[in-house]
């Protein structure tokens, strides 16, 4: 008996081991092959700890402007080679790289030299594309889906074909045509599935591109590249640009650490480990030679019309139509960040505003690693309203890691309209005040808000200031016939508590709480807010994206002259900011009237965001979409209830659109679009 059941447990396990077998055969060699690719790096990193290190990286890039007309000066780092003489560029840089942390690189340029007037940077947006990250889930930040992750493989062709040296040839080639996609092949290496070799092909945001990288051997350094050769084409409104780059990494200390963005030529002479073509020569030539004829100007006439040409040209028009990055301090320390001043691309449409223009500078300075004080002037003006708008927020971190900052925010917030207080006034006389004028129920909004902010922990945080408001009507008139205040104040402290169940990585939720004080520094109002807010993030796999937002908020103890309802997290926002400025948490077709006469609000959005939805599977159009949304949106007010907004919107190289229908109390309500320039944002 013993030795039956022996017997059928050797057979049983026999049966088991054949079929398995089998299954396996059935996987194929070129699936095997993929599979190796997508989990080398996963299976990497848990097998290698990565250790901090210090590299050198050569980088040598030349410029050829092939078509040019005048709209080559609006465009961002284009403006010095976009006028003269010269056509074409020459510039190489010595690089120390410090990886403190995987993906994460500073780097500080020892010397560079450029024949680029006034050593400009040109195309910088083209570095990107020399430091991609082939085997994460996008190559380049939040873009440029990866054809070696495992997420993405649902949106490329592959066929391998098998190389007698042991290698592996990979093409890959997108299902669809789209700016997210690549195409090309890559060497791999059949063991392992270690990329040796790769060469890609695509267009991204009005670059045409063509990449060839060599990878390295060995430990954390195999994810890095040894070298890279880039040829890329910059089309836009009849001018055409091309670019040649080529990159070494993990060059030896070649120079003095010490160097900081020096500009000395033999140095650069000294560390470049190959050799210039001879049409490169040809430019260093042609540079050196007019650098000597200028040098040999005698005469102080010619010499003061170079000089106003230059103050012209290259200083006036540049920071008109150019976005201006300057760093300064000894260490550089200090940030400045200008939008250009007369740039048409900076203007933004919505059904409600009209045509708004915007304006945004940027500012900062670090005192320390825990102590930084920045500025930012963002403005826009409203060319339907005739109206600007206005907020400069100072900011002071004085412990960057519990997120301690005492925020100064001074602006005009946004226009009230409230019929309430005209409503008042209508019915207590004298009547002689024309309350049916234009504008009457119309109030300007000027504030100033101090706040000082601290993270008690990763899911604790805790915010105090006071905040003041200034309102005064537009239409002054009426007010001043019936002998009425037109100025309305008040003084109120509050308090924000923001909780984080799962960190920063999860949803947060806020509760707020503000108290105006009647008959102190003149404030003539007085109330009581609450408002609760939760909001939620969700990254998907691809670049998906949920972000789902949901709010209530309600007005408490007012006495009889709290005319102005102005919630926190339910207003207007006067100053748009394009694609990624809160367009998943508005309400794009509703009437301003309804945001200041109610004296409670409940509130949903919901947006999911896609690379690859509807139109991106357009042939022709399909190429040129980014990311698509769609939208749906809820709310109940004060005789408004209920009111909903579905829409849907993308985004391309050029702009973004959103397009809207409103539903209110189950009956259609109205359609409506917003438009932003999205035109070099990303530069």
């Amino acid at each position: 008996m013993e030795k039956a059941k022996i017997r059928c447990m050797v057979i049983l396990l026999l049966v088991g081991l054949l079929s398995h077998s089998r299954i396996a055969a059935r996987v194929r060699p070129d699936t095997l092959m993929l599979k190796r690719v997508f989990s080398y790096k996963e299976r990497f990193v848990t097998t290698h700890a990565f250790e901090p290190q210090i590299t050198y990286t050569y980088q040598r890039s030349t410029f050829k402007i092939n078509k040019r007309n005048i709209i080559l000066l609006a465009v961002p780092s284009m403006y010095a080679v976009a006028h003269g003489g010269n056509r074409e560029y020459i510039t190489e840089d010595y690089n120390k790289v410090t990886f403190d942390e995987p993906n994460v690189a500073n780097s500080k340029t020892l010397v560079r030299f450029t024949t680029i007037p006034h050593k400009r940077r040109t195309l910088p947006n083209l570095l990107k594309y020399l430091t991609l990250r082939i085997y994460d889930e996008t190559m380049i930040e939040n873009s440029m889906l990866s054809p070696f992750n495992r997420n993405n493989k649902i949106y490329y062709r592959y066929k391998v074909s098998f190389l007698f040296n042991g290698t592996a040839r990979i093409e890959f080639r997108p299902k669809t045509d789209n700016t997210q996609l690549l195409r090309g092949y890559a060497l791999v290496d059949y063991e392992t599935g270690r990329i040796r070799t790769c060469k890609l092909q695509g267009e991204y945001d009005m670059v045409r591109f063509e990449l060839l990288m060599n990878m390295n051997k060995g430990g954390y350094k195999s994810l890095l590249p040894v070298d890279c050769d880039l040829n890329a084409t910059f089309k836009f409104l009849g001018n055409n640009t091309s670019a040649h780059y080529k990159a070494y990494y993990l060059m030896p200390q070649l120079l003095n650490d010490s160097l900081n963005n020096s500009n000395d030529y033999p140095l650069i002479e000294r560390v470049r480990p190959d050799t210039l073509l001879p049409w490169e020569n040809k430019i260093y030539d042609r540079y050196f030679e007019e650098k000597r004829r200028k040098d040999s100007i005698e005469s102080k006439q010619e010499k003061k019309k170079d000089a106003f040409k230059t103050i012209m040209w290259d200083f006036v028009g540049d920071h008109l139509v150019n976005r201006i990055k300057r760093n300064f301090g000894t260490n550089n320390q200090g940030y400045l960040r200008i939008n250009p001043l007369l740039n048409p691309l900076y203007l933004e449409y919505s059904h409600l505003r009209g045509l708004t223009y915007k304006f945004d500078v940027r500012m900062s300075y670090n005192f320390s690693a825990e102590q930084e004080l920045s500025l930012r002037v963002k403005a826009g003006y409203s060319l339907n309203q005739h109206y600007f708008y206005y907020q400069f927020p100072l900011m002071y971190y004085y412990n960057k890691k519990r997120n301690g900052y005492i925020l100064v925010e001074s602006g005009n917030g946004n226009k009230i309209r409230n019929t309430l207080v005209v409503d008042i006034l209508r019915t207590t006389g004298p009547y002689t005040a024309n309350w049916d004028a234009k504008n009457v129920d119309v109030f300007d909004d000027k504030y100033l808000k101090i706040v000082n902010n601290n993270d008690l922990s990763d899911k604790w945080s805790l915010q105090v200031g006071v905040i003041t408001h200034k309102r005064m009507p537009v239409n002054r008139e009426p007010y001043e016939k019936s002998g009425n205040s037109i100025t309305y104040r008040t003084l109120a402290p509050l308090f924000e508590l923001e909780y984080r169940p799962m960190g920063w990585k999860g949803p947060i939720i806020a509760l707020d709480y503000e108290r105006s004080i009647a008959n102190i520094r003149a404030s003539n109002i007085q109330y009581e807010r609450w408002e609760l807010d939760g909001q939620y993030l969700l990254h998907l796999k691809r670049l998906q994206t949920v972000s789902m937002r949901l709010g209530s908020g309600v007005y408490t103890n007012k006495n009889k002259d709290s005319y102005f309802l102005d919630f926190t997290n339910f207003r207007e926002n006067n100053i748009p900011g394009g694609w990624n400025d809160e367009w998943s948490g508005e309400f794009e077709l509703l009437s301003s009237y309804w945001y200041n006469n109610s004296n409670y609000y409940v509130r949903t959005n919901v947006t999911y965001e896609t690379p690859m939805l509807l139109a991106s599977w357009i042939p022709g159009i399909g190429h040129f979409m980014e990311t698509e949304r769609l939208y749906v949106s809820a709310l109940s007010v004060k005789h408004l209830c209920p009111y909903a907004e579905f829409g849907y919107g993308f985004t391309t190289r050029l702009f973004s659109l959103g397009l809207f229908v409103a539903n209110k109390k189950w009956k259609f309500d109205g359609f409506g679009c917003k438009v932003g320039f999205e035109l070099f944002r990303h530069w």
